[in-house]
């Protein structure tokens, strides 16, 4: 029975590694597609007008890219994780606009910087997701899952107040857009916060954990810190 059990479990997992391989390949052809499409519209476009606006997409696809230029772009998009998840978008954004949203677009960095940080952190969750919702939950009779309170990594998830901002603010939408942003670009970023873990406001006596850790960075209204054994 516990033959069978291990067979049975290599053969689903040999199935969901070929469902994953294809799902890539389709991904790829695809973009592949898309940007022969856009390269060949640009290209069109350059020889008969030149405007400006048609130019604006040169970054994307220079001019006589050959079909292996083409592969190579689709490939670097799929590794940079171009195709960024609308969930981790809202994550980060929200991160941003409750943690940030007044602050300088150098302080909505930093505040991105961090999450960032936390997720290519062996000490934190993986996801941008998981990183902003860290901390205790408890299911209501309903069978909703809320945070307890002051019980999370970042205050505003588990303060008690409305977790939802204005759909038509301006302030919402820039947010919206920057953490695309920091998303997209998240590998060519200079890291502002020098490696910062952990933050706190500077109206607020400094927590415990303060004195443990390596002050990096004032930006704004928040003083980073990354831990005291971590070499950059």
């Amino acid at each position: 029975m516990k033959l069978l059990y291990e067979v049975l479990k290599e053969t689903d997992q040999s199935f969901r590694n070929v469902n994953q391989k294809k799902t890539r390949n389709m991904q790829k052809y695809l973009l592949f597609l898309f940007i022969f499409i856009v390269s060949s519209f640009v290209a069109t476009s350059v020889g008969s007008s030149g405007s400006p606006q048609v130019k604006d997409f040169l970054w994307f696809h220079p001019q006589n890219t050959t079909v292996d230029g083409l592969v190579e772009i689709a490939d670097n998009v799929i590794k940079k994780n171009l195709l960024i998840d609308d969930k981790e978008v809202m994550c980060m954004a929200k991160n941003i606009f409750f943690e940030a949203a007044v602050e300088s677009t150098a302080g909505k960095l930093a505040v991105a910087q961090v999450t960032l940080n936390r997720v290519n952190s062996k000490y934190y969750p993986n996801t941008v997701c998981e990183v902003v919702y860290e901390g205790a939950h408890y299911t209501t009779s309903g069978g909703q899952r809320l945070p307890v309170r002051d019980r999370c990594q970042f205050s505003w998830y588990c303060d008690g107040k409305g977790d939802e901002p204005r759909i038509e603010s301006r302030l919402w939408i820039d947010t919206q857009e920057l953490a695309k942003y920091v998303l997209l670009r998240q590998d060519e970023l200079p890291d502002i916060t020098d490696g910062a873990l952990n933050y706190h406001a500077d109206y607020i006596a400094a927590p415990r954990w303060a004195g443990r850790k390596h002050k990096t960075a004032k930006i704004d209204t928040h003083i980073f810190y990354r831990p005291r054994n971590l070499r950059l």
